[in-house]
């Protein structure tokens, strides 16, 4: 048998001196972890006294270290700012501790102790996420809570032990003599003004002597997992009478102002409160203690969850050993479990009195294995033999040796034999719990429930809670109203207890949460009292909340539709008036948002034309609306062919005049449905594109849109077709659908005759659209699926391709549509003939070029143009020429000019003259430039088609026809010849009538000779015809040329002469000689 350690089992015992509600005695709790299961037979406890402070059993041996981590030496003081902390050697288990000191004068009682962690939650089946899994305490030396915040601090002592959310006391003393007791203290915390002068503490181990006591079973008869006495049940109900409080609970007791103010309540009550709360713990117990298919912390059960309104919405699995745990928070069950009682023998005050709890449990062993708890375990606690272990339990309390052989049926362990030690001091009870501190209470959201009924959640969050905190609740709303009490109502005239929820956010052991999903819109206050797990009440704590305000209605939702205005005969100029319905869905009343009144009226906006106009539509029963409202509205007038647009919002209105938020506004759009106005285009023979490569031709019509006018359709026939249909008609055939629709057979044959009489292309053109009454919609061909739309600038243009070789004419007809696709009448719509440009172009000419010269020596060609004979004769010609490309694209076009008629007779070729003087569009000359080689290419053009056509076509230009041109004669001599001197040199200037420009060839060249006295005449030097500045004059034919000779051998008397070479190398003659100065 080893002691347990304290995340298996454990608990606590107090006096239940003075306490408004417990019965007189000492009052002990055993803790379980659902790890451990159920006990598998009756706890074993014994009693013994060990005198007063526990003289000759405890120790003195303790480690002060204050919230700055400075150890300390008893004695030492102790103020509101430095708590000290005792650290006890490790190793030992210490269940009561006593500090020898004194507090300081003056100050308050100290908060009430925090809630330790909730015991660990088991795992699903299955599950392996860790959401259940348990872990041993980590003990954090040198880490202090905090010291409670805004309170006047007296000096207390608290037994504490380490939780995931830092130190949690667990027993707390604020008055001498400073007495903290539990199964397992782990650090003894001194806090407030005092001076500390030791301490002893009690080691569980100490306790190995006692006497026995009293069994514990479970209040069920033996299963097949549990071996215990067959009046099980009879003694849980006894153990609740005999610990049974003296008054009714604070959570039943809205209007008590302190615990001492609760009214009494007798143990048969208390009785009959159990017996009523427990018929279905009973089946839960039964089940654990005989169903093997799992572990018992793995059993469950399903439980239906349903709405508001109490439809089944699906079933919620519960695991049945943590429902009859919790269950255990209210003392009463705690009682009936055997895991509280009263022990009415109370020593005298100030005498220590311990209880020895001993049990064996079949745990859950792979988990705890799987956790590595079982290394927390010390010897003697793990046994394979449970009959044996049963025995050894039993020479401390015989009657279960009854139990053994049961046991020894369940099989071999591993099994957990633990003992815990809970100590307390007679008439030295622990501190009762105080009122929780309550943050000011948070409004969640509305719940579900039909309106006008409005509930929402209400939420507080409490700190200071003592362990397993049992919470009573009372509201009274509003402000100033009287409490009602929140807790549950089971059984009737009894309330159960509530428990808080842990904070998702929490960081301290004492904190939970408290929630109220019946509250409603009004303001109020919230009082919330707390008891330990004994039955020890607190005081209210209190704290207010504001009203909520109620959601508003829901956005409206309709459909729009319109009717257009109705159109009387005869048919009027004036404006018209459609309809403007409105469906609007109306919410049920189960449809209304959580907490929303019922709605009263609809307010109706329609906006025409800038200006609203608001109705407003009630409902005659707003609690039991109809499915749909509709509502019928005038839209805007509308001159013909016009339309307007209507915008309409919606807004409910609920009971208490709040509007919702204005619907998705809506917009539609009504049209007058008479018909436009007619499409005007002058229906005159046009034709279309020419042919492209692919051999088809592009018509395009083009109109400007009149009023009324959104859109047009666009319809097509040709000559063929139509001359096909009406000679059925002359001829008597009458196709199905035209009976009454087709010309008669006099108008048929009329037309036809006027089309043979036709002179041409116009003159059908004519024909056709003069009779485009007779030509029924169902012999045209629709081009436009869709309509094409209205433009929304400058003229409407439609496009189509025919084919490049139609030589007769292609009829277009275009109607026009209004904005309701009303079209104009089709009888009257214009007609467009259509005619494709397809005839021939001329034969290719060809061309022949002689150089000549006119009478003042211009440079000029003389083409010869000569067109074939062919279909087409040439009536224009254009003239290209170049002198770097024969490709015509690049050849610029520079003469134009019409071409003498073809000669009568049979067909001759035509033959004309151009004569070429280098002229073009940019500009005049009277001369070709000389030493260029010209090319000439030449295109000729027919006459436009009939009807003011399109000009004819262009010729492929002619072969290419090239000639140099060059002067007839050698170049003249230089003039004005003179030979200066200077410090430079020698200067010959001299100047040339003519530009010297060579064209494409190697240009002219200009020689200056030089003859010294004594010497022949001989080369000085050569230079181009348009040598650069300064020896040359360039381009510039009014400029001199200035050749220096700088050689000093020109002495005067040297003479110089000129000559000029062309590019044929004629030269002109010698210029007279000039002597040196």
């Amino acid at each position: 048998m080893g002691l347990s350690p304290s995340w298996a089992l454990s608990g606590q015992a107090v006096d239940g001196v003075g306490d408004a509600h417990l019965a007189i005695g000492v009052h002990y709790r055993v803790l379980t972890n659902p790890l451990l299961g159920l006990p598998i037979v009756p706890l074993s406890i014994g009693r013994i006294t060990l005198g007063e402070m526990a003289k000759g059993h405890t120790r003195r041996d303790v480690t002060w270290v204050d919230s700055r981590g400075n150890m300390l030496t008893a004695p030492f003081t102790v103020t509101p700012d430095n708590p000290v902390t005792g650290y006890l050697p490790l190793g030992e288990t210490c269940c009561w501790a006593a500090l020898e000191g004194t507090a300081a004068r003056g100050g308050l009682r100290p908060p009430v102790p925090p809630r330790p962690p909730l015991p660990p939650l088991p795992l699903a089946p299955g599950d392996t996420s860790g959401g259940g899994e348990v872990r041993p305490v980590v003990v954090r030396p040198g880490v202090q809570p905090a010291p409670p915040l805004g309170l006047p601090l007296s000096f207390w002592v608290e037994g504490v032990v380490a939780t995931p959310y830092g130190d949690a006391p667990v027993a707390v003393r604020s008055a001498a003599p400073y007495h903290v007791y539990a199964s397992h203290l782990e650090r003894i915390v001194v806090h407030g003004s005092g001076t500390v002068t030791g301490l002893s503490w009690l080691p569980a181990s100490a306790v190995d002597v006692f006497e026995r006591f009293r069994t514990a079973p479970l209040p069920t008869g033996p299963g097949v997992r549990y071996a215990g006495p067959a009046d099980g049940e009879d003694r849980g109900f006894e153990r609740a009478k005999r610990g049974a409080p003296l008054r009714f609970g604070m959570h039943e007791s809205p209007l008590a102002a302190s615990p001492t103010a609760c009214v009494p309540v007798s143990a048969g009550e208390e009785s009959d409160r159990v017996a009523a709360l427990t018929g279905e713990l009973a089946k839960s117990l039964d089940r654990l203690i005989n169903d093997t298919s799992a572990l018992q912390r793995l059993l469950t059960a399903s439980m239906t969850v349903r709405d508001e309104n109490g439809t089944a919405l699906g079933d919620s699995q519960r695991y049945i050993l943590m429902d009859l745990l919790q269950g255990a928070v209210d003392p009463g069950i705690a009682r009936w479990m055997g895991f509280l009682d009263v022990d009415k023998d109370v020593p005298p005050k100030g005498v220590v009195v311990a209880y020895v709890v001993d049990g064996l449990f079949a745990p859950d062993w792979k988990s705890v294995t799987s956790e590595r708890l079982d290394q927390t375990l010390p010897p003697g606690t793990v046994v394979e033999d449970g009959a044996k272990a049963v025995m050894e339990m039993a020479r401390r309390a015989p009657d279960l040796a009854n139990y053994a052989a049961q046991v020894a049926r369940m099989g071999r362990g591993p099994f957990l034999q633990l003992r815990i030690v809970l100590a307390a001091t007679a008439g030295v009870p622990l501190d009762a719990p105080a009122a929780p501190v309550m943050a000011a209470p948070a409004s969640g959201d509305w719940l579900p429930a039909q309106a006008p009924t409005a509930v929402r959640e209400l939420t507080v969050s409490m700190d200071r809670l003592v362990p397993a905190a049992a919470l009573g609740s009372a509201i009274a709303q509003p402000s100033g109203g009287t409490p009602v009490a929140r807790n549950p109502e089971e059984p009737k005239g009894r309330r159960l207890l509530l428990t808080a929820r842990l904070d998702d956010a929490a960081v301290r052991a004492t904190s939970g949460v408290l929630a109220d999903r019946l509250i409603d819109e009004r303001d109020g206050s919230w009082q919330v009292a707390q008891a330990d797990w004994f039955g020890r009440w607190s005081a209210w704590a209190r704290n207010t909340f504001a009203a909520a305000a109620r959601p508003r209605p829901p956005r409206p939702v309709f459909t729009l539709t319109t009717r257009p205005p109705v159109v009387p005969t005869p048919v009027p100029a004036g404006p018209l008036a459609g309809v403007v319905r409105v469906e609007v869905s109306v919410p049920p009343v189960t449809g209304l948002p959580a907490g929303g009144r019922l709605l009263r009226h609809l307010k109706l906006t329609v906006t025409s034309g800038g200006v609203p106009v608001q109705t407003i539509h009630p409902l005659t029963t707003p609690g039991a609306p109809p499915e749909t409202l509709v509502i019928e509205a005038p839209g805007p007038a509308l001159a013909p062919t016009a339309s307007g647009t209507v915008t309409v919002t919606a807004v409910w209105t609920d009971s208490a005049g709040a509007d919702s938020d204005t619907s998705e506004p809506k917009r539609a759009t009504l049209h007058d449905p008479r018909p436009p106005e007619p499409v005007v285009i002058a229906p005159t023979l046009t034709y279309t594109a020419r042919p492209d490569a692919t051999g088809r031709a592009r018509a395009t019509l083009r109109w400007t849109p009149g009023a009324g006018q959104a859109a047009y359709r666009v319809f097509f026939a040709d000559e063929t077709t139509l001359r096909a249909k009406l000679k059925e008609i002359a001829s008597g055939v009458i196709a199905e659908g035209d009976a009454g629709r087709a010309p008669t057979s006099g108008q048929a044959a009329s037309l036809l005759a006027a089309l043979d009489a036709a002179s041409d292309a116009p003159a059908r053109g004519a024909v056709w659209e003069a009779n485009r009454h007779l030509l029924p919609r169902r012999w045209w061909l629709q081009l436009t699926a869709e309509p094409l739309p209205r433009p929304a600038s400058g003229p409407a243009v439609f496009t189509h391709d025919v084919s490049g070789s139609l030589s007769v004419l292609v009829l277009y007809r275009v109607v026009a549509v209004s904005a309701a696709s009303v079209e104009s009448d089709f009888p009257t719509c214009p007609l467009l003939p259509r005619a494709v440009p397809n005839l021939l172009v001329p034969p290719v000419p060809t061309l022949d070029v002689l150089p000549v010269v006119d009478d003042s020596g211009n440079l000029l060609a003389r083409l010869t143009v000569t067109v074939p004979a062919g279909p087409t004769p040439a009536v224009r010609y254009r003239l290209r020429r170049a002198t770097a490309t024969t490709d015509p694209v690049f050849m610029p076009v520079v003469a134009e000019g019409t071409i003498p008629p073809r000669p009568a007779g049979d067909p001759a070729p035509q033959v004309f003259t151009i004569l070429d003087a280098g002229g073009s569009p940019s500009g005049t000359r009277t001369t070709l430039s000389a030493w260029l080689r010209y090319n000439w290419r030449v295109e000729v053009q027919g006459a436009p088609a009939p009807g003011g056509g399109p000009a004819g076509e262009w010729s492929t230009p002619s072969p290419a026809a090239s000639t140099t041109v060059m002067p007839p004669d050698p170049p003249a001599a230089v003039t004005d010849l003179t030979v200066t001197r200077d410090p430079d040199g020698v200067h010959v200037r001299f100047r040339h009538p003519e530009p010297l420009a060579g064209g494409a060839t190697s240009g002219y060249t200009v020689d200056v000779y030089r003859r010294r006295a004594g010497e022949s005449l001989r080369l000085l030097t050569s230079l181009p015809g348009q040598a650069p500045p300064p020896a040359g004059r360039g381009a510039d034919v009014t400029g001199s040329f200035d050749v220096l000779d700088a050689d000093a051998d020109a002495v005067a008397g040297t003479l110089y002469r000129v000559v000029v070479t062309d590019p044929i190398g004629r030269a002109s003659q010698p210029s007279t000689p000039q002597e040196a100065p």
